[in-house]
């Protein structure tokens, strides 16, 4: 937990609660109608690999650390002065809720590639194109998506299929339990809702017979989905009755959390997983990437990856080391670490390969390699994987003349943000506050209870940038190992596919 103002500077205030549930952690940030945090906290929880490929988490274990930091950061506020709560959280955390809301086995996590069979029978039973029609996106099929995962349960646990009323999300869970009510937003029910129309994709689920009642109630992501219930008053500390808005999944929150209502940045989305892309006003399809609605006619056109900060994370977890101890042995490493690369595939891989079956690699060991050459193969290894995806983004869209944003938790390491400014030859801007989601989140709570008039002016309001990473060499030596990472996936592709 940390402070930013005096508490008797901040009695004076009237705040905002944001809370984003993300797949290691959950972060809440207490705001001010300025976006200024007040005091922010971090609790953690465990992800489960109960057999290889399957990622899961206890989502009560999401409600006891949000319960936690809440009553930590309110100890240093006046509970009173509180305005509503706004929530984002990672999607692909489906969660299956029985009829009267009781959890009815843990939450699958981002990184769970169980249904990857399932996503070969999802195209023989239909067309990319009828998919794209019915869901109003064209979405690269992945077993992180809803209908791959329901035809494995409706294979491997039919009982919880049958059970299953609600499907929901993490954010989604956190608002149930603090309010009563089920209920998410459309945006985070992409492959179950036609994003364009907001109505349930009925003619896929007919077709691939599914049951078609999952998807809870839907409201706009700033409207007032319920009131914090007596319940959890008592557990949380929280004022009964105090508003909370529905929120939205991660990868919006954090765009309007970095201020890009205006189609005039691209983003860099960092955190376990990394989101890159532009704000738009038009909607593109290109193999590989995704276009969604954001608001207004603006879109989203962007790729993610299933590995970021995850893969620096894992490798400090296997060595027991501290990051920022890892990340200086990195600065002290040149440039393409004297010929070693890391393909950062460790749970297979989303954009641009859509591989679930993909491995990571550390290529081109040598005995002069040592500790501080791995930690920045990983680092030069995630950002060229990127670069990938900004080259797709630059053919399909001209996405390459203004400045990226960068936010999450990987934003405060100025040498990643540096190599990624270098790899990809333009200036990147960090937000003084990194945790964009919950403060996309906030915003969200800000117009749904009429604190600021609309999302522009909010994000105008609350959102600051802290400092450029300008280009400090962009020349053929990155041109060249841009190259020979491009041909470390496809000569290990067969290798990978193999049982």
């Amino acid at each position: 937990m940390f402070l930013t103002d005096s508490k008797k500077q901040n009695l004076t205030m009237s705040y905002l609660l944001g809370f984003d549930v993300g797949s290691s952690a959950v972060k809440i940030g207490i705001l001010d109608l300025n976006g200024r945090t007040v005091v922010a906290c971090r609790k953690g929880y465990p992800t489960e690999e109960p057999r290889p490929g399957f990622k899961e988490q206890n989502p009560e274990l999401w409600w006891e650390a949000v319960v936690g930091a809440i009553r930590e950061v309110t100890r240093e506020i006046d509970t009173g002065r509180l305005l509503a709560i706004g929530s984002a959280g990672n999607i692909c955390s489906h969660t299956f809720l029985d009829e009267r809301g009781k959890l009815l086995r843990p939450s699958l996590g981002f990184q769970d590639q169980r249904a990857a069979s399932e996503v070969d029978e999802l195209l023989s039973a239909t067309t990319r194109q009828e998919l794209a029609s019915e869901l109003g996106a064209d979405f690269p099929p992945a077993a992180t998506w809803p209908l791959p995962r329901l035809l494995w349960f409706r294979k491997n646990e039919p009982a919880i299929l049958e059970r299953t009323r609600y499907l929901i999300h993490a954010k989604d869970f956190i608002n149930f339990r603090l309010t009563g009510e089920i209920a998410s937003d459309v945006s985070s029910n992409r492959g179950l809702v036609n994003l364009s129309s907001g109505l349930l994709a009925s003619t896929i689920l007919k077709k691939l017979k599914l049951p078609d009642h999952f998807v809870p109630r839907l409201h706009g992501p700033e409207q007032v989905m319920g009131r914090v219930s007596t319940q959890a008053a008592v557990e949380t500390g929280l004022p009964p009755g105090l508003p909370v808005v529905a929120g939205w999944n991660d990868l919006n929150a954090s765009v309007l959390g970095s201020g890009l209502t205006p189609a005039s940045h691209a983003f860099d989305i960092t955190g376990t997983s990394e989101h890159v892309g532009i704000v738009n006003s038009s909607t593109y399809r290109a193999a590989g990437l995704i276009s969604i609605p954001f608001f207004r006619g603006k879109h989203l056109f962007y790729g993610v990856t299933s590995n970021g900060g995850g893969a620096l994370t894992w490798y400090a977890r296997a060595l027991g080391m501290n990051i920022n101890d890892m990340l200086r042995l990195a600065e002290a490493t040149p440039a393409g670490c004297e010929g070693l690369m890391f393909l950062p595939y460790l749970d297979g891989e989303r954009a641009p390969v859509w591989d679930p079956r993909a491995s990571a690699a550390f290529v081109g060991i040598r005995s002069r390699h040592d500790l501080g050459h791995f930690v920045r193969a990983i680092l030069e290894g995630v950002v060229l994987g990127l670069q990938q995806i900004w080259e797709l983004l630059k053919s399909e869209a001209g996405a390459q003349a203004g400045p990226i944003v960068a936010s999450g938790g990987a934003a405060r390491a100025h040498l990643w943000n540096q190599i990624k400014a270098d790899v990809w030859g333009r200036e990147l801007r960090v937000l003084e506050n990194v945790d964009a989601a919950v403060v996309g989140a906030a915003i969200l709570a800000a117009v749904g209870t009429a604190q600021h008039p609309s999302f522009e002016v909010a994000a105008d309001a609350m959102v600051r940038t802290r400092e450029a990473c300008v280009p400090a060499r962009r020349d053929e030596f990155y041109q060249h190992l841009g190259s020979r990472y491009r041909r470390i996936y496809p000569a290990l592709r067969q290798i990978f596919s193999e049982p």
